[in-house]
C-alpha cells in the first residue's frame, strides 16, 4: 500500500505548455520537488489549481525525488479548503508574504522538521478562521520562523536597550554596525517575544511602528539566512495592513 504524504505547496512554476514544477515542504521528508505533467489539461486529475501557494495537500509519491531528479505525484487531494483567505484582500496579501518568506528560507537542504511543518499548518488554519485582529500576524509568523530556523532573538531586554540584529540580542549600547532597532522599536520587539499568536495579535501597535518592526525583521532574516535576497512581498503589506 502506498504511503500518503502530507505537504504544503511552497511554489509552483509553469513548465512547458501543460506542466508544473512544484516545490512541496513535507511533514516527514522535508523539502521535495516534483513535476506535474498535464496540470493544465481539462481532464487532469492533478490539475494546476491544487498546487497554489500554501495549499495543504495529501498525495502519493511516485519515484524518489533527489537533487538531480524530480519526482511525480498521484492521488493529490486538498486537506484544507480555505474559507476566507482567497476572498479577503488583506489575508491574501499575508499569504503572499508567508509564501515568499518560506520559499526564500526553506532551501533544498531543508530536512524533515515535523515541528516546523505543524507550526506552518496551524498558523495557516488560524489565519483562515480568524475574523479580526490579525494585522500583527506577519510579525508573529516571522519571529516564530526564526525560532524554528535556529536564531530566535534572545529575550534579555532591559529598559532603554537596543536590539542588535547581528548578535540576535538586546544591548545597552549602540552596536558598531547599522543593523539594530532603536530603543522604542526594541521595546516593541521585546513585547512580542515568547507569547502566543492571540496575544501578539491583540497588542496595540501603531501602523508606522508595525512597519518598522516588519522591515527590521526582514533585515534580521537576511543577516541570518543567506538566501533572503530580492524579497518584495512585505512591501505590499505596508499598504494593506493599516
Amino acid at each position: 500500500m502506498d504511503d500518503t504524504i502530507q505537504g504544503i505547496v511552497l511554489q509552483s512554476i509553469r513548465y512547458g505548455d501543460t506542466s508544473l514544477i512544484v516545490k512541496v515542504f513535507t511533514r516527514n521528508y522535508g523539502l521535495r520537488s516534483y513535476i506535474v505533467k498535464g496540470a493544465f489539461n481539462h481532464n487532469s486529475k492533478n490539475r494546476a489549481a491544487l498546487f497554489q501557494n500554501l495549499h495543504l495537500i495529501n498525495y502519493v509519491e511516485v519515484g524518489k525525488p533527489n537533487k538531480s531528479n524530480l519526482g511525480y505525484l498521484k492521488d493529490v487531494q486538498l486537506t484544507t479548503i480555505y474559507q476566507s483567505i482567497p476572498f479577503v484582500m488583506n489575508k491574501t496579501s499575508i499569504l503572499m508574504y508567508i509564501s515568499e518568506l518560506l520559499s526564500k528560507t526553506l532551501t533544498a537542504e531543508q530536512e524533515q522538521n515535523e515541528t516546523l511543518y505543524d507550526f506552518i499548518a496551524k498558523s495557516l488554519h488560524w489565519l483562515d478562521l480568524v475574523e479580526k485582529d490579525y494585522t500583527n500576524f506577519p510579525l508573529f509568523f516571522t519571529l516564530e520562523l526564526t525560532r524554528h530556523l535556529g536564531f530566535y532573538p534572545k529575550n534579555n531586554y532591559s529598559t532603554g536597550y537596543y536590539f542588535d540584529m547581528m548578535e540576535g540580542l538586546f544591548a545597552r549600547d549602540y552596536p558598531l554596525h547599522p543593523y539594530y532597532f532603536e530603543a522604542e522599536t526594541a521595546l516593541q520587539l521585546s513585547q512580542l517575544l515568547n507569547i502566543g499568536i492571540d496575544e501578539v495579535c491583540r497588542l496595540p501597535i501603531r501602523v508606522n511602528q508595525r512597519r518598522k518592526l516588519l522591515e527590521g525583521l526582514i533585515v534580521f532574516m537576511r543577516l541570518h539566512t543567506p538566501v533572503m535576497k530580492d524579497f518584495h512581498s512585505h512591501e505590499v503589506l505596508k499598504i494593506v495592513l493599516e
